[in-house]
């Protein structure tokens, strides 16, 4: 018994000691891992422990504004909260982010699209944009119960908001910035850029200049605390010439149909109204579009994404007539008081040119033909003086050049010469060519941007106005500061366009007179009908469709340039109503309207 219970204390004591030495080399091990840590390597450590604690981010500047010439605000920032998901904060992302969805109020497709871009997205430091502009209702339920949602998490931005639908083709829109055009920015959330029209073109002084921050973030990138920060600088405010008035009220006069108003202010050239219809919501292009949206849009026959005002190109119809006028006046034997009889047609050759009135306008000298658009009266005067003359002088009036490349891109249109056709088709020019150009059809392209400066350039007597849309000090909003004076035509040539225009709104044969502004201040200006088809002699035999009767598509274009008062004129304009038929049933009571509407705003 004895030395049982020895032997059972011998073996207890190996066992006590076993286990001491084990606790002794784990204790040696810990200890010498320790020293590894804190002595050797404690320099390495430190500096990823900074790393993971200390985070650098952007500020993003407050984007500038756009005004209106009143200071009327176009487009604004607003503060609106969304909701995001962060990859790198969670393991299992799937479960994690269908947590996070079930918070907030989402499209199906959309819910779908952020769900399986957790199998495309590479680079876990991305966050997921699962909705912005969040209610309060939302932002209360997710604030509740954000410690149960891993990775989702709420912030604030301001985003591009605008207020003038029919202003979207000028001001344009902002993005999200492209891996290939913008590499550092598109790395900074919520950072817009300028995608088109103004918030493109002037994109630099509207953007502003980024601040930084220094941030203590947790181990789950949370913020606990804010190091420093060095705000940005808020982006320049930009002051548009146009009125937010007049713009609305020219889309609204266009509304229903596509075409396009152009008014200038004629001493400054200042641009008034800009306006294109159909338009666009600007807005539907700031956050992310659903793709039926963007369909919706794009297969849209009536375009509204393009700027008919800048971009659109229309044979300028009987509007060119005024340019014939004055290139005649480089002839040696033009007589103004001239009388030429139409009969309602003019035979050239073994063709025939149709005159718009099948009846004629029988005896009609020059200023007559500009207040009735007589076509026959305009094939002979043109023959007499040859296309490159009027090409020079249409060119010189501002046809065929482009406006306002700094801001946006605009069309060259087409004045057409003897060379430009060779050039084109290997064909030479004909008289027949010059019949068709006399009327503006053929090969002749303007657009209602084009027009407006030419009809100011008349209005003037020849000082070449240039148009502009962004606001001018009042300081240097003078007339004669970049403008040059047309000089080779003399007073007689003007006063005899700008009758011919007078009579053609005032005089009870004139083509406008049912749309004449009846007042102690009178319109002027010149109504044409731009030919969209081609009409056969069969049909001119049978007898030619009624304009209302045909597919609209086949439909002429309505036109109409103008300036008023007609005495010290202060604004021309240049209106364009697409397949509207008749200068003088569509666009000329546009005109009319658009007088009564700049009397009443006196811009």
């Amino acid at each position: 018994m004895l030395r049982s219970k020895k032997d059972k204390n011998s073996s207890f004591n190996r066992r006590l000691f076993l286990v001491m030495t084990v606790k002794l080399v784990s204790l040696s091990i810990i200890i010498e891992r320790l020293y590894n840590l804190q002595v050797r390597q404690a320099e390495k450590y430190k500096k990823l422990s900074d790393n993971n604690r200390i985070n650098l981010s952007f500020i993003i500047p407050s984007r500038g504004l756009i005004v209106d010439r009143n200071g009327n605000i176009l487009a604004d920032n607003k503060e609106q909260y969304q909701l995001l998901f962060k990859l790198d904060e969670v393991e299992d992302k799937m479960t994690a982010l269908n947590k996070a969805l079930k918070m907030v109020s989402i499209d199906t497709d959309k819910k779908k699209n952020i769900l399986a871009s957790l199998y495309t997205i590479k680079d876990n430091d991305t966050k997921i944009i699962i909705k912005n502009n969040l209610t309060w209702k939302e932002v209360a339920k997710i604030s509740s119960n954000i410690t149960e949602l891993r990775g989702a998490f709420i912030e604030m931005r301001l985003v591009r908001i605008y207020y003038e639908k029919s202003a979207s083709h000028l001001i344009g829109y902002v993005g999200k910035p492209d891996k290939k055009n913008n590499p550092k920015l598109s790395k900074v959330d919520g950072t817009y850029v300028g995608k088109l029209g103004i918030e493109y073109a002037l994109d630099k002084q509207l953007q502003g200049k980024f601040g930084i921050k220094k941030e203590e973030v947790n181990a789950h990138g949370r913020v606990v605390n804010e190091i420093s920060r060095v705000n940005g600088i808020p982006g320049n405010d930009i002051k548009l010439s146009i009125s937010k008035d007049l713009q609305q009220f020219c889309h609204k006069r266009l509304e229903g149909q596509s075409g396009a108003i152009v008014t200038l202010e004629i001493k400054s050239g200042e641009l008034l109204s800009f306006v294109s219809s159909p338009s666009f919501d600007s807005n539907d292009f700031v956050n992310e579009m659903l793709q039926t949206k963007w369909n919706d849009i794009k297969n849209n026959n009536r375009k509204p994404l393009f700027h008919r005002a800048s971009n659109g190109i229309y044979p300028p119809g009987s509007i060119f007539k005024l340019m014939v006028v004055l290139a005649a006046y480089e002839t040696s034997d033009f007589n103004p008081n001239r009388k030429y009889y139409c009969n309602g047609g003019f035979k050239f050759g073994d063709q025939i040119f149709h005159c718009w009135n099948e009846d004629g306008h029988g005896l009609v000298d020059c200023r007559e033909s500009i207040a009735m658009s007589c076509d026959c009266y305009f094939y002979d005067l043109a023959l007499k003086v040859g296309i490159d003359k009027i090409a020079n002088v249409a060119k010189e009036f501002g046809l065929g050049k482009r406006y306002l490349e700094s801001i946006f891109s605009s069309t060259l249109g087409l004045i057409p010469t003897r060379e430009w056709k060779k050039n084109k088709f290997g064909r030479a020019w004909t008289k027949s060519d010059t019949i068709v150009a006399s009327i503006g059809q053929g090969f002749t392209l303007a657009s209602p941007l084009q027009l407006a400066v030419m009809t100011a350039r008349i209005a003037t007597e020849g000082i070449a106005v240039e148009p502009s849309i962004i606001k001018m000090p009042k300081k240097i909003k003078k007339q004669d500061k970049n403008f040059h004076k047309i000089t080779r035509f003399k007073s007689e040539a003007y006063k005899l366009i700008k009758d011919g225009m007078f009579d053609a709104v005032n005089h009870p044969k004139g083509t406008a007179f049912s749309s004449r502004v009846v007042s102690k201040k009178l319109m002027s200006g010149k109504t044409a009908t731009s030919q969209v088809r081609r009409i056969s002699m069969k049909e001119r035999e049978e007898g030619i469709i009624k304009n209302e009767e045909l597919p609209l598509e086949q439909r002429d274009h309505a036109m109409f340039v103008g300036y008023y008062p007609n005495i010290k004129p202060k604004y021309a304009f240049s209106i364009v109503v697409e397949h509207g038929g008749s200068g003088s049933k569509s666009a000329a009571p546009i005109a009319k309207d658009l007088c009564r509407e700049l009397e009443l705003l006196d811009l």
